[in-house]
């Protein structure tokens, strides 16, 4: 870090045999001694991970951050859910499973416009696990794995501050014949696709994924692969291995409603509803009443891993409410949880009951003892 700091210094103030330094015209900008702790909300790839700054960390200009792993470079896909590089799948997967939803520390190095208007800025710099017992650096992680090669460049510049132990952890890789360096491509799933099928496959789908038993579904794991905004409703796209095979469906969220389109807090609502469950692990119980909807939906209840059902951050933070549907929650399930985070934002007047007026009640009838 030294050194990469004085030969920056050298170059930029043309001292001595730098006299004549003409940079290299880019697209890029250092940035000096910039970290913060954040928590990761989602991996877009083994190498491209998006973070959102803790308050103590005050920065004018924005508050998400694309940071990109100074050095590296990950299989990618092809950004439509088909992986067309090997390993992408198994790099982004390795990465989701170890940061998201967990706080780390990052260390910015420099920015760079990657797109061909050089209009999207991206950071590149190093992400450390906050609460491992030697701070973890996860692109050593990753390229350990044989899940990332080094990239060979000789410009200091815009080399890592570690790029001496990624260079071993690649060696070490190699060595032990990790990933990408096994010489064995990992097995293709086949993924059967029924995000955008109708209520008829759908139900047919629900077969061979959801198991009704006593009177009601039983609980199946699943991945949140993405959160997306189509046709005036927010659509969870959840990722489900099951039975031997592997599921991507939509689903909704049964008894509950939040801004949507133009109403205020719409954005508000989806951002929170996106940090809450985007890639994050959860479970899965279909609702008994109305499992799948007229738009090929699957419907009913996600729980987070700490078991809270997905809706409550929304309901208290006052971005979401309870539908009015007699026997939406059965007592003693999910009902007095959802319950108690609304009345709480309802009380505080949060967000989307700031309007609220408590109802007042009169008594019409003649009090005992009036004559």
């Amino acid at each position: 870090m030294e050194l990469k700091n004085a030969d920056y210094e050298a170059n930029e103030g043309r001292s001595r045999v730098r006299e004549d330094y003409v940079p290299r015209p880019r697209a890029l900008e250092r940035i000096p001694h910039q970290n913060f702790i954040g928590t990761v909300v989602e991996i877009v790839s083994g190498d491209h991970i998006i973070i959102v700054a803790d308050d103590s960390f005050k920065d004018s200009s924005e508050h998400e951050y694309e940071v990109l792993l100074s050095s590296i470079s990950c299989p990618k896909s092809d950004g439509s859910g088909v992986e067309r590089e090997v390993y992408a799948y198994e790099a982004k997967e390795f990465v989701r499973a170890l940061l998201i939803g967990r706080q780390v520390h990052v260390e910015l190095e420099y920015s760079r416009k990657h797109d061909t208007e050089n209009i999207k800025t991206y950071h590149h710099g190093s992400v450390f696990l906050v609460n491992a017992l030697d701070g973890q650096n996860v692109s050593e992680l990753v390229v350990a794995e044989g899940l990332a090669t080094v990239l060979k460049r000789d410009d200091i510049e815009v080399v890592s501050n570690y790029y001496d132990a990624l260079c071993n952890a690649e060696s070490s890789a190699i060595l032990n014949k990790k990933g990408m360096h096994s010489g064995v491509d990992p097995l293709v799933m086949d993924i059967k696709d029924v995000s955008d099928a109708t209520w008829q496959e759908a139900g047919n789908a629900s077969n061979h994924i959801f198991f009704y038993l006593y009177g009601k579904y039983n609980k199946v794991p699943a991945v949140v692969e993405s959160v997306v905004h189509t046709n005036n409703r927010n659509k969870i796209i959840l990722f489900i291995q099951q039975y031997g095979e592997t599921w991507r469906i939509a689903f909704s969220l049964y008894g509950v409603i939040w801004p949507r389109d133009e109403e205020p807090y719409a954005a508000e609502a989806f951002r929170l509803l996106r940090r809450t469950i985007l890639q994050r692990r959860v479970e899965v119980e279909l609702s008994t009443k109305h499992p799948i909807d007229y738009d090929g939906y699957f419907v009913g209840t996600l729980l987070l891993e700490s078991n809270t059902h997905a809706a409550i951050p929304l309901l208290q933070a006052g971005l979401a409410k309870l539908a009015k549907m007699e026997g939406e929650y059965p007592k003693g399930a999910y009902h007095d949880e959802l319950d108690k985070a609304q009345k709480s934002a309802r009380t505080k007047k949060l967000k989307m009951w700031e309007n609220y007026v408590e109802p007042s009640y009169q008594c019409t009838g003649a009090m005992e003892g009036d004559n």
